[in-house]
């Protein structure tokens, strides 16, 4: 059985929350702390998560809580002062728009929603969904605030729901400001597919490929195509991640022990696991 040992998730999600989670800050970094992991990364769609990470890691030893912020309409969207007060407090990752983004809009139908019971935050009335580009179609003033914020403090950016065509925009923004680029969870949706992967790559970029999106109650990827993509674009720019923490979820640990062990057999050797478990995240987060 492949052993976690070392493994940082980057992208979990837990309580407290609007949103129904598997159990708390504490609750789920003692889990994975059991299971011989270093550190993870909180996302949080409505608030910064690191006052939340300083406190955590004041009472859970021998691990890393890390925190950051998403670029929701809670926090004020494209805000650089928040993503400056967040990353100034010990954050690590800026996630742009999630649900409130404008292709979640159009994807979903809705802002704040995912689709599933207890799944909503709220959106301001008249709000039409937050988007990386002005009114030119190139990218925003507020948007390249953000991403100069990031690069001052070394932080990272995760895409989470961008539209593959800000994804692209970005990845070449942030490739040439130097400034490190995560694209979130891969195949979320059919159109941020390979493609979009290999663009965020040769922009100086890494992929997450999350537990979430391959099987599961999304079956958005199946493991022979998370094996193939694995191959094809190289273990040494991906990101394994669980994007757990939902109750349709295994608690995050779980999540990645499972998907890790399906890879294996599937031909992934475990070598090149540990690289995208532990060493890729860790030098994505080191400053």
């Amino acid at each position: 059985m492949f052993e976690l040992d070392g493994a940082i998730d980057l992208h979990v999600h837990c309580g407290p929350d609007v949103i129904d989670r598997v159990g708390d800050d504490l609750d789920v970094a003692r889990a994975a702390r059991a299971a011989g992991m270093a550190g993870m990364a909180v996302k949080s769609h409505i608030e910064s998560t690191a006052s939340r990470a300083y406190l955590t890691n004041r009472i859970v030893d021998d691990f890393r809580y890390i925190g950051g912020i998403c670029l929701n309409y809670p926090v004020g969207g494209l805000n650089a002062a928040a993503v400056d007060s967040c990353l100034a407090l010990g954050g690590r990752l800026v996630w742009m728009p999630s649900s409130h983004a404008r292709f979640h809009a159009d994807l979903m139908g809705e802002l704040g929603n995912w689709g599933y019971k207890g799944q909503r935050i709220h959106t301001p009335r008249g709000a039409t969904g937050i988007t990386l580009f002005g009114d030119d179609g190139e990218l925003s003033d507020d948007t390249k605030d953000v991403v100069a914020v990031v690069k001052q403090h070394d932080a990272v950016i995760g895409t989470s729901h961008l539209s593959p065509e800000e994804v692209v925009a970005l990845a070449r923004y942030t490739g040439t400001e130097k400034v490190k680029l995560l694209l979130t969870h891969v195949m979320w949706t059919p159109t941020v597919d390979i493609g979009v992967a290999r663009h965020v790559i040769e922009n100086g970029g890494l992929v997450e490929i999350s537990s979430s999106v391959v099987g599961g109650y999304s079956q958005r990827m199946s493991l022979d195509d998370a094996a193939r993509m694995i191959t094809d674009l190289g273990p040494e720019n991906i990101v394994i991640a669980s994007d757990a923490g939902g109750i349709r979820h295994p608690h995050p640990h779980e999540a990645l022990r499972v998907l890790a062990n399906n890879l294996i057999e599937k031909d992934i050797d475990p070598v090149a696991l540990r690289t995208m478990l532990c060493g890729n995240p860790a030098r994505l987060i080191e400053s």
